[in-house]
C-alpha cells in the first residue's frame, strides 16, 4: 500500500493538463532538444555563425560560433554539444550590463514561472528552471571588473540516454614472425 494516497482523478487530470501546457524552457529562440539544422538555421538567421566538428565520440558534435541576438547586446559566444544531431547543451555568453541580466531573469520568471535562486557575497547570481527533464540557467558573474552572463539550456533526458560511449574494438596487428 503506497505511503501518499494518489490524487483524486480530477486532481489528477488537472496536474497532468497542466504540465502539458507548460511551453518548453529556451532563450532567444534556442531550446535544448531543438534539432540542429533548426539551431544552425537560427544562428544563422540571426546573422551569426555556427560550425560543428566530430568528437572521440561517434555520437556526439561539438558545434561552436558567434549569435547576434538581441540590439545593443554584444554578440552572444555559443557553444552546443549534440547527441546525435540533436542540441543537448547549449552555452550563451556575453559581457553585459547587470540591468540586462535582471530584465532577462524577469522575463523569464514571467514566462517559466519562480527559479530557484542563488546568490553570493563574491558577484555571483544564479537563476534556474526546471522543467520536464530539462533545465535553463542565467547565470551572472563578476570577474576582474567583467560582468559576464551565461545561459545554459540542458536536457538531461538525452544526456541520461547516452549511456558510456560505444567500446572501440582494436584489431589486433598480426606479430611479426623472425626470419630463422
Amino acid at each position: 500500500m503506497p505511503i501518499f494516497a494518489a490524487p483524486p482523478p480530477a486532481i489528477h487530470a488537472e496536474i497532468t493538463g497542466a504540465l502539458q501546457e507548460l511551453s518548453p524552457l529556451g532563450f532567444a529562440g534556442f531550446r535544448a532538444h531543438m534539432p540542429m539544422r533548426e539551431a544552425r538555421a537560427l544562428a544563422i538567421s540571426a546573422g551569426g555563425s555556427l560550425t560543428c566538428k566530430a568528437t572521440t565520440d561517434p555520437r556526439l558534435r561539438e558545434c561552436t560560433g558567434v549569435v547576434p541576438l538581441l540590439k545593443g547586446i554584444p554578440r552572444f559566444q555559443l557553444l552546443i554539444s549534440s547527441v546525435r544531431d540533436t542540441a543537448a547543451v547549449i552555452v550563451l555568453t556575453a559581457s553585459v550590463k547587470e540591468r540586462d541580466t535582471r530584465e532577462w531573469a524577469r522575463a523569464l520568471t514571467r514566462d517559466f514561472g519562480t527559479p530557484n535562486h542563488k546568490g553570493n557575497d563574491r558577484g555571483s547570481e544564479t537563476w534556474q528552471w526546471i522543467r520536464k527533464g530539462q533545465m535553463l540557467r542565467l547565470i551572472q558573474h563578476q570577474s576582474g571588473g567583467v560582468l559576464e552572463t551565461a545561459i545554459t539550456l540542458t536536457d538531461g533526458p538525452l544526456l541520461d540516454a547516452l549511456g558510456p560511449p560505444p567500446r572501440i574494438l582494436k584489431t589486433p596487428t598480426p606479430k611479426k614472425q623472425k626470419p630463422d
